[in-house]
């Protein structure tokens, strides 16, 4: 996980961006255009090598098509393609003399053991039924509608329940994306000393077993999701060495939350439902914090009218992907957070991609 404050992170990424549009200035538009259309391509061309596992191969050192091809049972020819794109991508290079590639800094995150390993966030870009809502954009902006259920005739969650493969991969993606960010988050904030830190929706217990592990001060954790998730999560926290600490309680994020805590957590639930399901969710929060105990919401943050170069085309994945998902400002969480009751304090805090927006229960 990158140690750079968030502020530097997206005047980076502002910086990368602007240099790529003054390029784009130097060649015909039409050119620029379609360098821009093969950017469906540059997903596919990391989705397959992470779905190949072509990455965690080459984790031995450069390799050439034939020997790849020969330890993932590919077609040596056809991988050798993919390879040229993944060099043209920035996620290889290739030696012209003997046609060998090695992964670069960007191609290495496809490795499974990287440890900020994105292997099944583009293998989940890359699936179809993801990319298929992508290619309903137009229609969910005309309506206003989640494209995924108007392509797939059903939810992603129906979906995901009907596809377990697709449902573990999805989950995977989550997991990954929570532990890049895990430890700064841990860090970042002020836990109250010997607090009771509630995860709500917290899958496997991901974030909340490194702020317990973390902690100097013995935290304890209480961690609230499905029974399967729950079930799941009894081997994954006795192997982190922290089951002791943390109480796993069965809950459901509309309705019954059913755990006492001096902090309660919230990371990356609200931006997948629209309003009127956030202030469910937020309600049946507010509804088991005691007096004085504090909510911190974990989410990408973007503000109508100054669109950063991180969140706009996460904002639009939302749209595509989930029931009526979108990213929100500081400003419009707050107006969630007092709809059900909890009183925002005005302190956030920012870690790389995500922001802390807290409130109290009063």
């Amino acid at each position: 996980m990158p140690s750079t404050p968030l502020p530097v992170v997206l005047a980076t990424l502002a910086l990368r961006r602007r240099l790529k549009q003054l390029a784009d200035r130097l060649v015909p538009p039409e050119i620029a255009m379609l360098d821009l259309g093969e950017g469906v391509g540059a997903v596919q061309v990391a989705a397959a090598i992470a779905e190949l596992g072509i990455a965690d191969v080459l984790a031995d050192g450069p390799m050439t098509a034939p020997q790849i091809a020969a330890r993932v049972d590919s077609d040596a020819d056809t991988t050798h393609r993919l390879l040229r794109g993944a060099v043209a991508c920035g996620l290889c290079t290739l030696d012209h003399r003997t046609g060998a590639v090695a992964l670069t800094r960007t191609g290495a995150v496809l490795r499974s053991d990287h440890p900020a390993s994105l292997r099944a966030w583009m293998r989940y870009k890359g699936m179809r039924s993801t990319v298929d809502a992508w290619g309903g954009l137009a229609a969910s902006v005309r309506s206003g509608r989640s494209s995924f259920e108007q392509v797939h005739g059903m939810s992603v969650w129906d979906w995901y329940a009907a596809h377990p493969d697709e449902e573990r991969i999805f989950a995977s993606t989550m997991r990954q994306a929570t532990t890049i960010s895990a430890r700064a988050i841990a860090r970042v904030y002020p836990w109250p000393e010997g607090a009771v830190v509630c995860d709500v929706a917290g899958g496997i217990g991901t974030l909340l077993s490194v702020i317990v592990a973390e902690s100097p001060s013995n935290l304890r954790g209480v961690l609230v999701d499905s029974a399967g998730m729950i079930a799941e999560a009894e081997r994954f926290l006795a192997g982190r060495d922290v089951a002791a600490r943390i109480e796993r309680v069965e809950g459901d994020i509309f309705h019954t939350i059913n755990a006492t805590a001096d902090v309660y957590l919230l990371k990356d639930v609200l931006h997948d439902w629209d309003d009127e399901r956030c202030r469910q969710i937020l309600t049946a929060v507010a509804a088991s914090m005691p007096t004085g105990s504090r909510l911190v919401v974990v989410e990408y943050l973007q503000h109508p009218n100054r669109p950063n170069p991180y969140s706009p085309l996460l904002d639009l994945h939302t749209l595509t992907q989930r029931d009526g998902g979108r990213l929100r400002s500081v400003q419009e969480l707050s107006a969630l957070l007092t709809d059900a009751g909890l009183r925002p304090t005005g302190r956030t805090f920012s870690v790389v991609p995500h922001d802390l927006v807290e409130a109290e229960k009063v």
